[in-house]
């Protein structure tokens, strides 16, 4: 259960990031002027569903597509053919539901952009298929769930049923239920304790080895999300452990003397 909510974690991460970095590049006309381009990146950066504005001389555009291939095509052609961009990257959230042909509407009214390019394949494919993943996830969370319960039920289960003549005797000289749960209670919580303090230290183990093997995730889970995550799953362990012990040494004491032996 740790281990999916650490892929739940990351895929809410991973998600924001990859649609943030989705550009839209607006390329300028060739006879803008500096003070012109100034403007309308901070025009643009005024805008609250944007996230961050960039912009791309035609110089520098040229020497990295000079550094992707490897060839001088400038001085194949003689001119530097490229055009003065601004990227402009939106915030995840206006990235969701979002009509990118709408957008590109909106910004061609401005005088200084020429053409917008951008990859609209690719907004619907990140949309399309994390909706799909975040289904599967939730559903693998309800079976490790069912699974997690069913395993902590049925080993409890299996310890009160081999003391349940020892729960019938204390019943029958007087004992009473409160008194009979209250040892099963606190022995299966104290368990319960140092098999999650046990989890816990193995999905940290974990995370930390996968950090060091791919740093970049280190990045998308943060201290507080960790924590959170950490007293949730011990919260859902414990609370499955106390609930299955009191449920069946409630069983055993409402049977009858005879029904023991079935």
């Amino acid at each position: 259960m740790g281990v999916l909510g650490l892929i739940a974690i990351n895929y809410n991460s991973l998600e924001k990031n990859l649609k943030e970095n989705i550009s839209f590049n607006l390329i300028l006309n060739n006879d803008i002027q500096e003070l012109e381009i100034q403007q309308l990146i901070k025009s643009l950066s005024l805008i609250p569903t944007i996230k961050s504005v960039t912009y791309v001389s035609k110089e520098e555009a040229a020497n990295q597509l000079k550094n992707n291939i490897g060839e001088d095509f400038i001085g194949v052609i003689g001119q530097n053919p490229l055009s003065d961009i601004i990227e402009v990257n939106f915030i995840a959230s206006h990235i969701t539901n979002f009509n990118p042909e709408e957008q590109k509407k909106r910004f061609v009214l401005y005088e200084e952009i020429n053409d917008v390019i951008f990859d609209q394949n690719l907004i619907v494919l990140l949309e399309n298929d994390f909706k799909k993943v975040g289904f599967v996830l939730l559903l693998i969370a309800v079976i490790f769930f069912i699974v997690a319960f069913i395993l902590i039920n049925s080993n409890i289960r299996l310890t009160i049923y081999s003391q349940r003549f020892l729960l019938k005797t204390m019943q029958l000289v007087g004992a009473k239920k409160k008194f009979i749960q209250k040892p099963f209670l606190i022995s299966n919580l104290i368990s319960s304790i140092i098999a999650s303090i046990i989890g816990n230290i193995i999905l940290v183990g974990l995370l930390l080895l996968t950090i060091r093997k791919y740093p970049e995730i280190e990045n998308l889970i943060s201290q507080i999300q960790l924590i959170w995550l950490i007293l949730s799953v011990s919260i859902i362990n414990i609370s499955i452990s106390v609930f299955s012990t009191w449920i069946c040494v409630r069983k055993y004491l409402n049977l009858n003397t005879e029904e023991l032996y079935n």
